[in-house]
């Protein structure tokens, strides 16, 4: 009954993803409520979404591997929705290139029988497609219905991104066209102009609120440069904590098989996210020390985030502004010794750039600006673990990452002929603080970074 439960929900999806309307057109639906409790309703589902793609799958396979004997009773369950990577760099034993698994994991799980009895030969499904996620959704909760549900993603990420987070209808016309990432999810089976095909940020907040699930306990991004204020201000919209990197993050599964083992130990979720951290130590340094890059992992409140932070980041944009007339130079100085996370995108340590503008321009409003703002980062993450490998930066602890560049940049048309101003303009960070007009005012953007200059603080960097 089992195996013909999962491959009829397979085929369910398969018709369903086909051919349902997407969301713009049928703004008249309304999500319904998760299944009654029944007999068998776990405490918690974990839905496990995800593609890597190069030659990753195995640490997704060791992963389950190891996650099967945490899954005894029905009090945690685990769906899986997998897509397997492309043939030249292929390693997984599990099933084929391309096919897509969706199986429950239990502690019984013959994982070498999951290609025969749980895929779909179906390199070309849309996991960046909203609607297919909501299918996803709705599928596993009718599988594994329970009490809270956490959302599990692993795979690529890339933060804010200028060139694809843009909610426009028109950007959807021509299929060839990126569709958008704030880099929740990339699909290296579906190409586009700029590279393989990712899910946006608007789409995966519709993906969920469509669905039978429209709110989770917690969205464990397990996706790199995901610790951005310009995500996590969308994001918490739907949860109640994330847990995100600021960072790239190495290819390493301890931390979501710490996670599986730590939520069927405790009930609580901010407990077992601790818990997490703790274990994963010290198997996930070692990700990180052969290339001197540094990492990080934090679990983040949403209430909190939203209780604490805007209203220091508002008045940060303000006080900024009025001073910049006047202290141009020192400002810009400040924003070339602010911690970046990586040398290939502008996201900085927002904590290290709110002191770093206090210090250079010995304003006593900014200092007192930057002492609140700390005190809200401390309230609203509630945990973390990290790793300071880096020799090119040095900071005493991570918080979360903020966009940066100057006046000119943020005004530039992009390839889909929209600015980075228009895109940036749709999130709700910029709403809640208006960070975008300070964007648009300063004329101090990043140094290009290189192994030899010191001189920007650099957590990681990728040099050719």
């Amino acid at each position: 009954m089992r195996k013909l439960f999962h491959l009829l929900s397979i085929a369910m999806m398969l018709v369903v993803a086909i051919t349902s309307c997407s969301v713009e057109d049928n703004s008249t639906y309304q999500p319904v409520n998760p299944p009654k409790e029944q007999a068998d309703t776990a405490r918690l589902t974990v839905i496990f979404y995800g593609t890597v793609g190069g030659a990753s799958d195995n640490q997704v396979e060791t992963a389950w591997e190891i996650m099967k004997p945490y899954l005894k009773n029905k009090d945690v369950r685990v769906v899986v929705c997998y897509k397997y990577a492309k043939p030249n760099l292929f390693v997984g034993r599990f099933a084929n290139p391309g096919d897509v698994v969706f199986f429950e994991l239990t502690d019984t799980t013959d994982l070498y029988k999951i290609g025969e009895n749980y895929a779909a030969e179906w390199p070309d499904l849309a996991l960046y497609g909203e609607e297919t996620l909501t299918n996803v959704i709705n599928i596993a909760a009718e599988m594994a219905p329970a009490r809270d549900y956490a959302f599990l993603l692993y795979g690529h990420g890339g933060g804010f991104d200028k060139t694809a987070d843009y909610e426009k209808d028109e950007r959807k016309i021509d299929s060839t066209l990126v569709k958008g990432n704030r880099a929740v999810l990339y699909d290296e089976w579906i190409p586009s102009l700029a590279g393989p095909e990712g899910l946006n940020m608007y789409e995966f907040l519709r993906g969920i609120a469509y669905s039978n699930v429209p709110h989770f306990k917690s969205i464990f991004f397990h996706n790199c440069l995901m610790g951005g204020v310009e995500t996590l201000f969308d994001i918490s919209l739907v949860c109640d904590y994330t847990v995100t990197s600021s960072h790239m993050l190495a290819m390493n599964q301890a931390p979501i098989r710490q996670f599986i083992k730590a939520i069927t130990e405790q009930t609580d979720m901010e407990k077992a996210y601790l818990q997490m951290f703790n274990g994963m130590l010290p198997e996930w340094e070692s990700g990180y020390a052969p290339y001197g890059f540094n990492g990080d992992l934090k679990l983040v409140s949403s209430d909190k985030l939203f209780e604490h932070v805007i209203k220091p980041c508002k008045e940060l944009t303000a006080r900024l502004m009025e001073l910049y007339p006047t202290m141009q130079a020192q400002i810009d100085t400040a924003m070339v010794h602010t911690y970046q996370y990586l040398n290939l995108k502008n996201f900085y340590d927002l904590s290290d750039y709110a002191n770093k503008v206090a210090e250079y321009t010995q304003d006593p409003q900014l200092a007192s600006i930057a002492k609140e703002l700390d005190e809200a980062l401390d309230k609203a993450i509630l945990g973390r673990q990290e790793v300071h490998f880096s020799p090119l930066g040095k900071l005493p602890k991570f918080t979360l990452s903020v966009v940066l560049c100057n006046q000119d940049e943020y005004n530039e048309k992009t390839v889909w002929d929209y600015t980075f101003k228009e895109a940036y303009e749709y999130s709700n960070w910029h709403i809640f603080t208006h960070w975008g007009d300070w964007l648009n005012t300063t004329k101090q953007g990043p140094l290009v970074q290189t192994k030899e200059y010191k001189g920007q603080p650099l957590g990681q960097y990728d040099f050719e």
